[in-house]
């Protein structure tokens, strides 16, 4: 299951907030999301992958862009990109399960914690 959730940073301070923003997830990662260790980041603005685990960096092939992605162990995935045209960041949260049994609320329940632990409430 997938979610959009924006952001918006109102007036010309608001603007400058989200360059801060982007440059504190580069600069101070997650290591943790929901309780799921972060086991990959792939940057392309650098065009970079690291690999969490085991500390490597591999150079990625992709156009330059000011994305963030963050994996996860439980195969959650949260991605950072601020917006070309208004003052907001969006963030991309893709969440998965091997449950076969209440999948939507195990999922639900998850964004909401993410959601939650990102400061989107």
């Amino acid at each position: 299951k997938e979610q959009l959730i924006s952001v918006v940073k109102k007036g010309k301070k608001g603007a400058e907030e989200i360059p801060t923003i982007m440059q504190q997830l580069r600069e101070n990662p997650f290591t943790e999301i929901n309780g799921s260790k972060v086991v990959k980041i792939e940057d392309y603005l650098t065009s970079e992958a690291k690999d969490t685990l085991n500390n490597s960096v591999k150079t990625i092939e992709i156009p330059k862009s000011n994305v963030l992605i963050y994996y996860t162990e439980d195969g959650s995935k949260i991605a950072a990109r601020p917006s070309g045209t208004e003052p907001k960041i969006k963030f991309y949260i893709s969440v998965t399960t091997e449950e076969k049994n209440n999948t939507t609320r195990l999922l639900d329940d998850r964004i909401a914690a993410i959601q939650k632990q990102l400061n989107f409430n």
